[in-house]
């Protein structure tokens, strides 16, 4: 990891998914079967009064075989005419599965480019930075696999991605606010982001379940009225602002961060006084 890693050569990123089948009678036979020998006939004990169908409603959405992609958030912070600290965030959200990830390379591809006209000291390396809460284990292997489940081509960092593992990435450097909270320990180390919001200080309330998440979703494929998702894509993007805080708070002196976390608060008061959409998303 690079300690001198600007924070305006950063990229923020956060991913909603839900379940890609509506119920277990849904899935191929040999999904089925793998389904039920390797989740279903060890789930914890705690999920032990939910019969089948609940619980594979309750966990096929962090398994990439069984769910799908249907919100990706970016944020980053860069100076604006004036020289001061500024927010700037994009949603990518649609029925197509192969759209959203389609956009998303676009987008990736072009911040990468973007990265390449952002000026750096002469201490740093001509490097950026991607920065998620567990991204490390869950978000870019996911991501990752549903390229590759949808027959698309993967973008450079994922064909690296397979073979190294994230300490080594280097371009993007993986900043994974998990494993900053948990320094040297990598074992037993899960803490939510709602709860290391809270240890930090930062009021954060998780306002969607992964259920909320599927329900909006299909209300949504059937209506085909996209009001009935905004909500999830405003969870997702409040999820980037938080990761973006949280890292704030790990990785920067308080008298040099606050006037980022300042471009956070702006940005948010900005979104919801504004009687325009505050998204630029591909979506049906």
């Amino acid at each position: 990891m690079n300690q001198d890693l600007a924070i305006e050569r950063i990229l923020f990123l956060d991913i909603e998914t839900c379940p890609a089948y509506r119920s277990l009678g849904e899935l191929p036979s040999i999904l089925r079967e793998y389904w039920k020998r390797r989740y279903d006939e060890r789930r914890a004990p705690a999920h032990a009064e939910l019969d089948q169908e609940e619980y594979f409603q309750m966990q096929a959405g962090i398994h990439a075989l069984y769910a799908r992609v249907v919100c990706i958030s970016m944020g980053y912070f860069y100076r604006n005419g004036n020289n001061n600290a500024a927010w700037q965030q994009l949603s990518i959200y649609d029925l197509d599965e192969s759209k959203i990830l389609l956009s998303f390379a676009e987008k990736w591809n072009s911040f990468k480019g973007y990265m390449d006209k952002v000026p750096y000291s002469q201490k740093e390396r001509a490097n950026y930075g991607v920065c998620g809460h567990n991204i490390a284990n869950f978000d870019i292997p996911f991501l990752g696999r549903r390229f590759l489940i949808m027959g698309l081509a993967l973008p450079d960092f994922w064909r690296v991605a397979q073979w190294a593992p994230p300490w080594q990435l280097k371009e993007p450097t993986v900043l994974d606010t998990m494993a900053l909270w948990n320094f040297t320990n990598r074992e037993n180390s899960y803490i939510s982001l709602e709860m290391l919001a809270f240890a930090l200080g930062i009021h954060f309330q998780k306002a969607l379940y992964p259920s909320e998440i599927y329900h909006a979703f299909q209300a949504w494929e059937a209506s085909r009225e996209v009001k009935e998702f905004l909500p999830v894509v405003e969870y997702c993007e409040k999820d980037v602002r938080v990761t973006a805080e949280i890292y704030l708070r790990m990785q920067l002196r308080p008298e040099v961060r606050e006037p980022y976390i300042s471009a956070l608060r702006n940005y948010e008061e900005n979104t919801l006084t504004s009687t325009s959409s505050a998204y630029e998303s591909p979506h049906n």
